[in-house]
């Protein structure tokens, strides 16, 4: 961790001396230790923060070789496929990242926002209806694991919109919670809960309650989403 904090002061000739310094410890430990895991991983975060992503890739599969229940290795392996192009690929390991750490909520972040990026591709290997059900789950999974992260609990409010065949009243009440739990918002923040609200509430056939709130959205640079949803 030192050499990447202190990477923006050195000179470039030092910052690659001690680079490549790092590189021939890692690779005489793992000569005379090479099944262990941890050291693979950490080598392989180090080579993929330095710009060597296929050397990285190699690293990280290694390590899930000698051991397949390594939740972070699975990650790495299935960030090294969409990086390429090869989202079919990075499925399973996104998924089995959940499975082996379930209580981790940015493993079923990154899923949730997996599918929701690359649903048209994936809809090869699934239903579009599995796949977005299994983006919702994801983000809910997230949200309910860490409740304090408003990036979180605003990710599983919108996918409320991205799932057809998700529960509108309790979309209403996700979206609403954004606005009495979290007291730090801009007002931009604000304004825009306050459209996610309205759209809800549109969904919900409560067109009169929805005008009500849209009409006290300020924000500029919302007016036309506003303007839209009038």
């Amino acid at each position: 961790e030192s050499f990447f904090i202190n990477s923006t002061t050195l000179p470039k000739e030092e910052l690659l001396r001690q680079a490549q310094y790092l590189v021939n410890q890692y690779e005489s430990y793992l000569n005379e230790n090479p099944k262990d895991v941890n050291g693979l991983i950490l080598f392989g975060k180090f080579l993929k923060k330095t710009g060597h992503p296929e050397d990285a890739f190699s690293k990280f599969w290694q390590a899930d070789l000698l051991d397949p229940n390594i939740a972070v290795t699975k990650q790495q392996i299935g960030n090294f496929f969409v990086e390429h192009g090869r989202v079919i690929e990075a499925f399973p390991f996104f998924i089995h990242a959940t499975r082996l750490e379930p209580n981790e909520p940015s493993y079923h972040y990154d899923l949730g926002n997996f599918i929701y990026i690359f649903e048209e591709q994936l809809s090869s290997v699934d239903h579009n209806e599995n796949l977005g059900k299994l983006m919702h789950q994801s983000f809910k999974h997230a949200a309910n694991l860490k409740p304090e992260d408003f990036d979180y609990q605003l990710r599983f409010a919108q996918s409320f919109f991205d799932f057809n065949h998700s529960n509108l009243n309790d979309g209403l009440v996700t979206w609403e919670k954004l606005l009495t739990n979290f007291s730090n918002k801009t007002k931009e923040e604000t304004d825009y809960i306050k459209l996610g609200i309205a759209k809800m509430l549109i969904k919900l056939n409560k067109q009169e309650d929805a005008l009500n709130l849209l009409s006290s959205v300020q924000t500029k640079s919302l007016f036309h989403s506003k303007d839209i949803l009038i």
